[in-house]
């Protein structure tokens, strides 16, 4: 499972459950739903898997404990992240057709991209200002905020190399 996603259904199948019987995340009670002696259910709020971590998942009679199910350690995982950095952008005085510059952190090549376009396969471009990106995971409903850097290969850039003195007629003595 992904950290930052949204509340989740977690279901627990055993045998004897009663309905007293309560689900425990991290030492949580749960709200628990009795479904039969075989399976319960419960809903974990997106803010218990907002950060990477092992959660662990126990069933067990709340109040005396004598019931009670082995634990079960829950993977909870960093969510892909873009493979870009924001270098640049092309905007107009309203952000209206914005072109944001990217440089992917795999071959160094420069992209352009749009609000609504696409990036690599997993992400979409939701916003573009002259402060960050923002994109969105498009499987797992996830915002990524890329900072605008200046730390893109600056041979390509001109800030990144010096500005040739430009010679006119009034440098004349």
């Amino acid at each position: 499972m992904y950290a930052r996603t949204e509340d989740f259904k977690l279901d627990c199948t055993g045998d004897r459950f009663t309905s007293e019987m309560r689900i425990f995340v991290d030492g949580r009670e749960m709200p628990t739903r009795y479904v039969s002696a075989q399976q319960v259910s419960t809903t974990v709020p997106a803010a218990m898997i907002a950060s990477p971590g092992t959660r662990q998942v126990v069933v067990k009679s709340p109040s005396d404990s004598t019931a009670f199910s082995n634990s079960v350690n829950v993977s909870v995982t960093a969510p892909p992240t873009p493979n870009y950095t924001y270098i640049g952008i092309i905007g107009k005085k309203k952000y209206v057709g914005d072109t944001a510059l990217l440089q992917d952190k795999s071959n160094k090549e420069i992209i352009s991209v749009q609000r609504g376009d696409p990036l690599g396969t997993r992400f979409r471009v939701t916003s573009i200002s002259d402060r960050e990106l923002v994109v969105v995971d498009t499987s797992l409903k996830i915002k990524h905020t890329l900072a605008i850097t200046n730390e893109g290969d600056k041979s390509l850039f001109p800030q990144g190399r010096p500005t040739p003195k430009v010679a006119s007629e009034d440098d004349e003595p």
